[in-house]
């Protein structure tokens, strides 16, 4: 299958089709994933017969070459615009010595600017050269090309590629994708690679997409770009399902915390081609500059620190052996560089983590790959005090969980948005009687456990937890799998808290204490009513009605002996320990939730 002679012949018995890759923040085509099929009706037509059938005659970097030449040849006749996501394998990589070289010239001959390229590495296959294959992508990005890891987590080193070569995007297996509307664990591993992306500054695309209900949780995840059918299958002449796209959800502002983007001060970097002596003049002067990244193109690559430049141009012919070389040689490669949306200890994190000059610094933030502004040590600091400061004049003092405001702040976003979502209430039965037979100080811990048995069993950043005061806990849950998580916190808590009870009074399932009217009066060991509010995607409920709602279904829950969970969904509620209807919601009661009045 060679190219050396005839490459275009060779190339043209490849054919190249493409699938959108959609940004899902902006709900636009970011670029194109080119994916090559051999000749149509024969049994080398799917890739996989294709590429096995090359591995089998010692050709693959051939076939490579003629795949990315009808890629190339192809996208450019379209003449559509955005990324173009190039497959290719790391042996290939590692192989093709003169790569750089050709893709330059292929680029040429289609004018097509070097910039849209993105080169997707499969992790399939790599097992060991992690720093080789850094070594060998060097000349490729010097091109302005962008590299990325496909397949991450169908391999046994992805982990290690992603160290070795910080792509600008990880797209993530299909696998994870794929029943992830039924698998909470799926789920969580795609949020911890999504944390990893946001501590790496790279891109995460979610692969193999293929009804709304995944498109809405790895959005809901934070998945930077979208991938798969639902938005556009692979076509030679490409397709974008635009009423899906238009559909895809944005994240909730609720799950946006204070993030690295707050502390950007904008302070211009400075190109490549930039001299010493000219970095000399600028901190020279602009005294309040204590920093300035260097930029290849957009994308940052060190840090100059002020001190450290005048210290080293202060001495004795220093300027002279400067005076021609550039801001690179005196730049610090290893600065940190940190995403606009990674979180406030994530970068506490990764400040810390460096040596002690570097934590006293500053440090770069960049959105998309690109520079954006320096963030300062200190600024990180006092922003993290702050945070910490506001969250404890809000939260209940005992488990630290958001108070009243805050729940209803968060319920009125949530209605106001028009996104589902399940309004839960729990309170503890007997919980008075319990306090004055066992104690404040034992009441707190059963506090305490209830707080953990709930967090616990909630998707964190998803789903919201608030503790209205003494026993009552309201929380709002978005999980798709939310009716799984409330049985399971029901379970907990009904095979748990009679251990906060003694051997005697477990043995009895009851014991003596004094009740409200004044009488000694036989109580039973702690139980927990859980009352649940399903509502629906643009219900049109206000959050009084929501309130009242919870309130009357609480009421329910209260009415049953022992442990209990209802729910109402719609007009009907449903006993969830036995999926039994119960006939009627009762009127509104006394009971009520100062949190939702």
């Amino acid at each position: 299958m060679t190219e050396r002679s005839g490459e275009r012949t060779e190339s043209e018995k490849i054919h190249t089709l493409f699938q959108p890759i959609v940004d899902g923040a902006t709900r636009e085509v970011h670029g194109f994933e080119a994916l090559s099929r051999g000749p149509v009706g024969s049994p080398l037509h799917l890739p996989e017969a294709l590429f096995a059938h090359a591995a089998a005659r010692g050709q693959t970097v051939e076939l490579e070459r003629a795949c990315l030449a009808s890629a190339l040849r192809s996208f450019s006749a379209l003449e559509i615009e955005g990324k173009l996501f190039l497959n290719l394998l790391p042996q290939t990589l590692l192989q093709w010595k003169g790569l750089a070289a050709w893709l330059h010239a292929q680029l040429e001959r289609w004018q097509l600017d070097s910039r849209i390229l993105v080169i997707e590495l499969t992790e399939h296959g790599t097992q060991q050269h992690e720093s080789e294959l850094a070594a060998t992508i060097a000349p490729i990005r010097a091109m302005g090309c962008e590299m990325a890891i496909d397949d991450l987590g169908a391999g046994v080193s992805g982990l290690k590629t992603w160290s070795a070569i910080r792509p600008e995007y990880v797209k993530v297996d299909r696998y994870f994708v794929a029943g992830i509307e039924r698998d909470p664990v799926r789920g969580e591993i795609l949020r911890s690679v999504i944390e990893m992306g946001r501590a790496t500054c790279s891109q995460i695309v979610a692969e193999g997409i293929e009804n709304r209900e995944q498109c809405a949780i790895v959005r809901e995840l934070g998945v930077d770009y979208l991938q798969g059918y639902l938005l556009g299958r692979p076509q030679a002449v490409p397709r974008v399902e635009s009423t899906e796209i238009e559909t895809i959800p944005g994240i909730s502002s609720a799950a946006v915390v204070d993030c690295a983007e707050h502390l950007a001060r904008s302070v211009p970097p400075i190109a490549v081609t930039t001299t010493v002596p000219e970095v000399v003049a600028m901190f020279q002067s602009e005294p309040s500059w204590t920093a300035l990244a260097v930029v290849e193109g957009e994308r940052p690559i060190g840090l100059i620190r002020r001190d450290s430049l005048l210290i080293l141009y202060s001495k004795p012919l220093h300027p002279e052996i400067y005076a021609r070389k550039l801001a690179t040689a005196v730049m610090d490669r290893e600065a940190v560089r940190i995403d606009a949306r990674a979180r406030l200890e994530q970068v506490s994190r990764l400040v810390t983590g460096q040596d002690e000059s570097r934590q006293r610094g500053d440090f770069i933030i960049t959105r998309n790959g690109g520079y954006l502004g320096l963030g300062r040590t200190m600024d990180l600091l006092r922003q993290i005090t702050t945070q910490q400061l506001q969250a404890a004049r809000q939260s209940n003092p005992l488990t630290g969980l958001p108070g009243n405001r805050e729940i209803q702040a968060r319920l009125t976003q949530l209605v106001k948005r028009g996104q589902p979502f399940v309004a839960c209430h729990l309170d503890l039965d007997h919980f008075k009687a319990f306090n004055d037979e066992y104690g404040y100080s034992r009441g707190d811990q059963v506090i305490l456990h209830v707080a953990q048995a709930i967090t616990g069993n909630v998707r964190p950043r998803v789903d919201f937890v608030g503790h209205v005061g003494g026993d009552d806990f309201v929380f709002f849950l978005r999980s798709q799998d939310w009716s799984l998580r409330l049985l399971e916190m029901l379970h907990e808590l009904s095979a748990s808290l009679p251990n906060f009870h003694t051997n005697e009074h477990r043995a009895a399932g009851a014991y003596s204490a004094v009740g409200r009217d004044g009488l000694g009066t036989q109580f039973p060991l702690l139980s927990v009513s859980i009352a649940a509010v399903e509502v629906e995607a643009g219900g049109g409920l206000t959050a009084d009605q929501v309130g009242d709602k919870l309130r009357r279904t609480k009421a329910l829950a209260k009415a049953r002996p022992g442990n209990s969970c209802m729910l109402a969904s719609g007009e009907r509620v449903i006993d969830m320990l036995t999926r039994s209807e119960v006939p009627e919601l009762p009127p509104s009661d006394t009971m009520v939730i100062r949190a939702l009045g």
